[in-house]
């Protein structure tokens, strides 16, 4: 699952893996087992350049993963070679938002580190509106969680895995 943070991979990532009974990988998660901190914290004493080092070595280990769900953070499609490993797993779904909804789930929830500037509503901006040609790009689903339910979402994403197999 990729898309920009707030527009819904984790949940929808959850519900998938519910029901398909698959184990879900969070990149996310990953990343703080291997830094050992938060990734708010990482980021502060590191900067984003040496999170996003560790992204790529935690999403390179996984190459291989089988019939695991893996929930991506929000930039990792800035990292071509990244991306081509998650390509080589299997179905790339695009978890999309509109940037209103991202700013009011985002400005609810404490933990995420702006991207580059102090304002949220800025931050989201500038680095969805970069990011969204990236998600197109690599995705073979798309969703919209603005749009429509976390079932009807889900029923999407099978649709599209049925078909992106064929």
């Amino acid at each position: 699952f990729i898309g920009f943070r707030g527009a819904g991979k984790t949940t929808l990532a959850s519900a998938l893996a519910e029901q398909l009974q698959q184990p879900v990988l969070s990149t996310d998660v990953l990343i703080e087992t291997a830094a050992g901190q938060a990734i708010s914290e990482y980021v502060l004493l590191y900067g984003w350049p040496a999170f996003r080092a560790l992204e790529r070595s935690v999403i390179h280990e996984l190459a291989g993963t089988d019939h695991t769900i893996i929930d991506c953070g929000g930039g990792v499609v800035e990292q071509a070679d990244v991306m081509a490993v998650l390509c080589a797993l299997g179905t790339i779904v695009w978890v999309d938002a509109e940037p209103d909804d991202i700013y009011r789930r985002l400005a609810s929830s404490s933990g995420r580190p702006l991207l580059s500037t102090d304002d949220l509503r800025s931050d989201i901006d500038l680095h969805y509106t970069r990011r969204k040609p990236l998600y197109a790009r690599y995705s073979n689903v798309y969703v919209n969680t603005s749009q429509n339910t976390v079932a009807e979402c889900r029923a999407q994403i099978l649709n599209g895995i049925q078909t992106d197999s064929l």
